[in-house]
């Protein structure tokens, strides 16, 4: 697991040690305060931004800025500083890892700073490509008769269904890879090939339970076989050389940069509580009783909620539901 420095509090406040990052990583590219927002690099042309909402990454090269999510609305145009401040070339693409407020609020901001990647000299605005899958559109648009929920000027401009997109920009493979019914059914997660980044959206969330929505698709099964999915086929564990860190960089929805062991770790605890939920309904436990036995224990003070939109009771009441309706 990477081991954070703890050194960096005094510089740069408490606050940020929620997105420590590994000593090695510290002593090449500290972070960077913008727009109060903060920045930090994680490879040589990939930066996560943290405090605009959701976490928005990063990637720069001689064919503009692609960047993953963007932020929540009232925090676009501070987002917006913070990414002129990494580079001043073309945002060129916003990946939409999910259709959640806080991941797609700067879409018309940032979007209207930008070119697509294929500009139409015939169109009367270019602006950034938007690339989602197509239930993100689905969610943010409404059906004919029915006010939308987000302006058109937020919406995707490109959409896909398939297992992959994927794309060549900045000299770096793009995987867009589609994993629906996880957290909601427009889920997505963006792996960047040479730089060997995951971007996982909040299918991984550190500071939390996952939001499990059932309202919209969501289950607990989906989310264990997107974690096993991503430790199998995208992320590469850390193996030791000398004076060589190397492993895959997992960038959450929120929370700190991880890496391989810290999702294993993610999966496992959700396995637990799973298995622990499994077991009582086998046993014929309501509900209520599952809520009162608490088997959350252990892992409450780490990821739990007591207060907000989202509490661990909500969690829980999820993982059941989730495992209750799909009993034959």
């Amino acid at each position: 697991m990477i081991k954070w420095l703890i050194a960096l509090v005094p510089v740069v406040g408490w606050h940020q040690v929620a997105h420590a990052r590994p000593a090695d990583a510290v002593q090449q590219h500290p972070s960077t305060i913008a727009a109060g927002l903060e920045t930090i690099q994680i490879r040589a042309n990939v930066y996560v931004i943290f405090g605009a909402g959701a976490n928005v990454t990063v990637q720069i090269g001689e064919d503009g800025l692609v960047l993953v999510d963007s932020g929540s609305s009232d925090m676009a145009d501070r987002l917006l500083e913070a990414v002129r401040s990494i580079s001043r070339r073309p945002i060129r693409l916003i990946i939409n890892t999910s259709a959640d407020a806080d991941h797609v609020g700067g879409n018309a901001v940032i979007g209207s700073a930008g070119v697509p990647l294929s500009p139409d000299p015939f169109a009367r605005e270019n602006r950034a490509t938007v690339l989602a899958h197509e239930n993100v559109l689905l969610r943010m648009s409404a059906p004919t008769g029915r006010p939308s929920p987000y302006p058109t000027s937020m919406w995707p401009t490109e959409t896909f269904t398939s297992r992959f997109r994927s794309m060549y920009v900045n000299d770096d493979a793009i995987q867009v890879i589609r994993q629906t019914g996880a957290r909601s059914d427009s889920d997505v997660m963006v792996l960047f090939r040479k730089a060997d980044v995951l971007v996982t959206g909040d299918i991984v969330d550190l500071g939390q339970f996952p939001v499990i929505d059932r309202a919209r698709g969501g289950s607990i099964q989906r989310e264990l076989e997107a974690l096993n999915r991503l430790l199998t086929e995208f992320v590469v564990p850390n193996v030791p050389q000398v004076l060589k860190p190397g492993g895959t960089m997992v960038v959450p929805g929120h929370g700190y940069v991880s890496d391989y062991a810290e999702v294993v770790e993610y999966r496992d605890m959700l396995t637990v509580i799973t298995d622990i939920i499994q077991d009582m309904i086998e046993k014929g436990m309501t509900l209520d009783q599952v809520q009162a036995a608490n088997p959350t224990r252990g892992y409450r003070v780490r990821y739990g909620r007591n207060t907000g939109p989202w509490t661990t009771d909500l969690f829980v009441d999820a993982v059941y539901r989730s495992l209750k309706e799909s009993r034959p």
